[in-house]
């Protein structure tokens, strides 16, 4: 008969004992648990993402579409592995230690606490921001922290961004919430002793080993080598390309990859070539050039207007059916028209810096915002140098994009900003209305000295979302959206009245320029040309009597060498940019974020920097890849985006984009 022990054999008791032994550890069930929550929570964050932001021709069902969320899969793999490094480790210990106290336990609560909230938050923002610049979040996402007020004021101005700021903050309180009970009761309020007691030390050893190797396998993202954003990649549509990135993915990859196109030296050359520079000023910067005319330089007034998100799309002479820009259409008719024109970048301080000093805008570098401030040579410098006054104009705060700061270092003898306007006239968080800042310069252009000529940046911002107009403005549009690109085409006419009341009037050169476009119409790329896609205008009845529509390739980088030429100057250009009317533009490139772009007649070259590639017939909207079997319009649109945007890089790092005084 066999030995009986509290109702169980002997032979029993030693086999559930053996078999305990060999049981999963506790921490690795539990670290599990947590990273199926992660992962389910993500799924249900990207099934979001797709709903709010896929065109009309996105099946969710599709099979492509559902290899999008396998993808996912692996991307938001790799960041739960990352997350969960640390407490794998320190459970393990706790495991086999049984260390007194359970400050270790607590340790790990509050650690997932805090960044499993912080993760979802980050996929939450992503959402709203990958439908309005058709990329996900990076490093460049937050270049606005220095001005959270009007971040904030931009977010509740707009509903549909409020309506995901207020999930956002709950779905954070909830999962703080969440995360602390759940891990807490998991963790803290269990013995410890009994687990270590559980996990025979020779099997706790070998789970521990497979899950270390599990983890770093997650933290690769495959098995043969580190998973890549380009691996995203996968088929010919721009949109599916992107659901499956992480969005904390892409936020780390972008602070840690570096951004090294090219060999400077090689970059160097190449630019050097392609701009037709032969004897550059060394002394000064690789770069460097004397520009010389044997006439006398002319010295009108220069009044350059940053207009604020006005993409060549919402213009009828652009195809626009909604008659937005009677004004600005009427006014490409009346001067020297650049319809083959391109912002450098698709954020405002781009097209301030990409106009002004004439270098393109780069992933890394935001020169308004480094510490130090360095100066640059370009249009204030240059003018200054003249005999002009500069004078600059914004709507809005003072501190936004760093203006306060960069802009007197750069050569402007006055700013004005909201903090020199009434109270009464501010009317969102980017300050007065556009007719009010324009009218304010119009004074301000009045009371300058007759005998001095002035340069003067005025940069607009009411056609900017959350698009809050002045009540006396009326429109026939429902949008916001086209009221705001009315009322901005408005003011813009307004001005010009007003304007050629005033003596100096006839005396002026008007440039008009967007600071970058917006998501109009047809986009079908992953780089939206519409972004970059803009009017700029060389207006002065009297400067520039005969109209002409110019179909050459110019870049806001060419505003300043090509203005020299109009007025007949010698300089010395230390910039990227050329004088487009005698040195005529193949292609031109851009930037946007983590992409860079470059088109010439028939084709659009992407760079990716997640390490993907493309050239696409972008007239014909063709999403095929002709990457491959065209390589050499391939090659030559790599080598023009790619050694210019290095060369950029290079000069503005090694501070050599100044000229020194004498």
């Amino acid at each position: 008969m066999p030995l009986l022990f509290e109702g169980k054999s002997y032979e029993t008791m030693q086999l559930t004992k053996r078999e305990e032994g060999r049981s999963i550890p506790y921490f690795i069930k539990f670290l599990t648990t947590i990273y199926l929550i992660g992962l389910s929570i993500f799924a249900l964050l990207r099934l979001v993402l797709i709903l709010y932001t896929a065109p009309k021709n996105i099946s969710l069902f599709d099979p492509i579409t559902l290899k999008s969320f396998a993808i996912g899969f692996q991307f938001d793999s790799v960041i739960l592995a990352y997350i969960l490094a640390l407490p794998l480790i320190l459970l393990f210990f706790q495991t086999l230690f049984s260390i007194k106290g359970k400050w270790l336990l607590r340790v790990v609560v509050i650690y997932l606490s805090i960044l499993f909230p912080v993760l979802f938050f980050i996929a939450i923002a992503d959402i709203p921001y990958f439908k309005f610049f058709s990329n996900r979040l990076s490093e460049a996402s937050f270049q606005w922290l220095g001005s959270l007020d009007v971040v904030f004021k931009m977010i509740v101005g707009n509903r549909e961004n409020l309506i995901f700021l207020i999930i956002s903050i709950f779905a954070t309180c909830f999962s703080v919430y969440f995360f602390y009970s759940f891990t807490h009761r998991k963790l803290v309020g269990i013995n410890w002793d009994e687990q270590r007691e559980n996990s025979m030390r020779k099997f706790l050893y070998g789970y521990f080993a497979l899950a270390i190797v599990l983890c770093f396998l997650g933290m690769r993202g495959s098995i043969m080598r580190p998973i890549r954003q380009g691996d995203a990649f996968y088929t010919n549509n721009p949109y599916l390309n992107q659901i499956g990135l992480n969005a904390a993915y892409s936020i780390m990859k972008s602070y840690v990859t570096k951004v090294k196109l090219m060999d400077n030296e090689l970059a160097l050359k190449n630019s050097l070539e392609l701009l037709n520079i032969e004897n550059p000023l060394t002394s000064i910067s690789p770069i460097a050039r004397l520009v010389q005319t044997d006439s006398t330089m002319r010295k009108p007034n220069i009044v350059l207007v940053l207009m604020e998100s006005m993409s060549a799309n919402y213009m009828s002479t652009f195809g626009n059916q909604n008659n937005l820009t009677p004004n600005l259409d009427s006014l490409a008719k009346q001067s020297w028209f650049f319809e083959n024109a391109y912002s450098a970048g698709i954020h405002t301080n781009n097209g301030v810096f990409s106009s002004l000093f004439s270098f393109p805008a780069l992933k890394r570098i935001r020169p308004m915002s480094t510490v130090p401030i360095n100066t640059y040579s370009g249009l204030p410098f240059t003018l200054r140098q003249n005999g002009y006054k500069n004078y600059f104009f914004s709507t809005h705060n003072e501190n936004f994009d760093n203006l306060s700061v960069f802009i007197p270092q750069n050569f402007y003898d006055d700013l004005f900003t909201a903090e020199d306007f009434p109270s009464d006239k501010i009317v969102g968080p980017f300050g007065v209305p556009d007719d009010y800042l324009f009218t304010y310069a119009n004074q301000k252009f009045s009371e300058f000295d007759s005998n001095t000529p002035f340069f003067a940046t005025i940069l607009t911002t009411s056609n900017h979302d959350p698009y809050i107009l002045p009540d006396y403005y009326k429109n026939s549009h429902s949008e916001k959206d086209l009221n705001a690109v009315s009322y901005a085409d408005w003011s813009i006419g307004n001005f010009l009245k007003e304007a050629q009341k005033a003596p100096w009037f006839d005396n002026t050169l008007f440039v008009f320029v967007s600071d970058h476009g917006l998501k109009v119409g047809n986009n079908p790329y992953d780089l939206p040309l519409s972004y970059h896609h803009i009017p700029i205008i060389f207006y002065s009845p009297k400067l520039l009597p005969e109209p002409i529509v110019y179909p050459n390739f110019i870049g806001q980088i060419d505003i300043f060498p090509t203005l020299m030429g109009i007025l007949n100057a010698s300089y010395i250009n230390n910039t990227l940019g050329v004088n487009v009317l005698n040195n005529k533009r193949d292609c031109i490139y851009f930037s946007a974020d983590d992409k860079i772009g470059c088109l010439d007649e028939n084709w659009l070259y992407i760079y990716r920097f997640g390490g993907n590639e493309g050239l696409y017939k972008y007239k014909d909207g063709d999403l095929t890849d002709y990457s491959q079997t065209n390589k050499s319009e391939f090659e030559k649109l790599r080598k023009y985006a790619l050694s210019q945007t290095q060369t950029a890089d290079f000069i503005i790092s090694g501070n050599m984009a100044q000229i020194p005084l004498p």
